[in-house]
């Protein structure tokens, strides 16, 4: 069925990943820069625990978003030069099935290493401020955080579809950093006075995923006075579902149209 065939990548893809020692080198990576935390807290007055809370989520979203790239990337490419993709098409699979299960087994593997990060930030906070923590805050702030993961992974199996690695890589990277300055480059179109060019930044504005407007929300979710309404999260929840969905779609229409023979 539809379902066995996604289940049975997603496991082995997950396996593969928790495997790769490079996972765990950034995990431990974001836990010490989280300890580091407690350091540039003493340096404030009033602000240690936001500031540990800042650069927490900070590391957690951009180690996270390193792995999606540098693990997704390889998603496709993988099974292409180890050749082990011409053996899966020989059993009952869809190529959707394909695309779809490697998706979600890295989702998987993602979603337990931003788990374990934010576990061990909620328990500094709560350690460090002495206090009970801001547990539902951090949590929907994590749970940007994931979202924002899971659109990186998407990207990532996108292009593995049709790239190399290197190239992958590059692609990735730009449309990520360049998804965290749509709202500053549509700025930047504004001041022009030729209406062509305030008409392509908007264009190029509207193409972009918007992910800082993800990084706004966040902010504003671990703030004191936290007005952040369930309207903007399920807005925004829905956008970035979005262009997953048409993402793994062009994924799926690009391996369709490979010969694998």
């Amino acid at each position: 069925s539809f379902l066995d065939g996604v289940s049975a990548i997603a496991l082995n893809t997950f396996r593969e990943t928790v495997r790769d020692r490079v996972l765990y080198a950034f995990v431990l990576f974001a836990l010490v820069l989280t300890l580091a935390g407690i350091l540039l807290g003493s340096l404030s007055v009033q602000q240690d625990i936001r500031i540990l809370e800042d650069l927490g989520l900070f590391t957690i979203s951009t180690i996270g978003s390193i792995i999606a790239i540098f693990v997704g990337t390889n998603l496709v490419y993988k099974e292409l030069d180890r050749r082990t993709i011409y053996l899966i098409f020989t059993k009952p699979i869809s190529r959707w099935q394909f695309i779809f299960g490697k998706f979600l087994g890295l989702s998987l593997c993602i979603l337990v290493v931003t788990a374990l990060m934010g576990g061990f930030l909620i328990a500094l906070v709560a350690w460090y401020g002495r206090a009970a923590p801001p547990v539902i805050p951090l949590f929907e702030s994590l749970s940007l955080i994931y979202l924002e993961l899971l659109f990186v992974i998407a990207l990532a199996t996108f292009f593995s579809t049709f790239a190399t690695p290197l190239m992958s890589v590059m692609f990735t990277l730009g449309l990520w950093v360049s998804g965290h300055m749509a709202q500053s480059l549509l700025a930047l179109g504004n001041m022009s006075v030729q209406e062509s060019t305030r008409a392509l930044f908007r264009a190029i504005y509207y193409i972009l995923p918007d992910l800082s407007r993800l990084t706004q929300i966040r902010a504003e979710i671990v703030s004191p006075t936290y007005v952040v309404p369930a309207s903007a999260l399920w807005l925004v929840t829905a956008y970035i579902f979005g262009y997953i969905l048409l993402l793994l779609t062009l994924s799926t229409v690009i391996t369709e149209r490979r010969e694998f023979q």
